[in-house]
């Protein structure tokens, strides 16, 4: 396995956690991304999800994500700001959005949903190889 910061992905994994929390906040895109879910608050409140695993499967998610990104795309033997932002940027489209597009298409799923996720997969990707691009020193 190679040499991996492992401060990096943490770093990296923060920074994922938090855009999350202001992506899907109502700032961004909660009232869209529940419209088009066909969501609403009371039936959200009335299923209770448990917030904390929520929130324990969401940042687990978001370091083994950062972790492959650190193993396969940004290791320190690649690093930059810039290499980070290009490999984050092309696993976001490419391993993410692209294929969610397909699932959507046959889920019949709008397209401002895919936007909404698949962009947030983006620019999630993007943030965390300009993070690890950066730290990979």
């Amino acid at each position: 396995m190679p040499q991996v910061n492992y401060l990096a992905v943490l770093a990296a994994t923060v920074a994922a956690f938090v855009l999350g929390s202001i992506w899907y906040s109502p700032a961004l895109f909660s009232h869209a991304w529940m419209a088009e879910n066909r969501f609403n608050m009371e039936a959200m409140q009335a299923a209770k999800p448990s917030l904390g695993r929520l929130l324990v499967v969401a940042f687990i998610a978001a370091f083994f994500a950062a972790l492959a990104m650190a193993v396969l795309l940004v290791t320190p033997m690649h690093h930059s700001l810039m290499i980070g932002l290009k490999r984050g940027f092309a696993a976001g489209v490419c391993w993410v959005a692209l294929p969610f597009a397909s699932s959507y298409a046959f889920e019949q799923r709008s397209m401002k949903l895919w936007l909404i996720n698949g962009g947030y997969y983006v620019v999630q990707f993007t943030l965390m190889g300009a993070i690890l691009g950066l730290m990979n020193n």
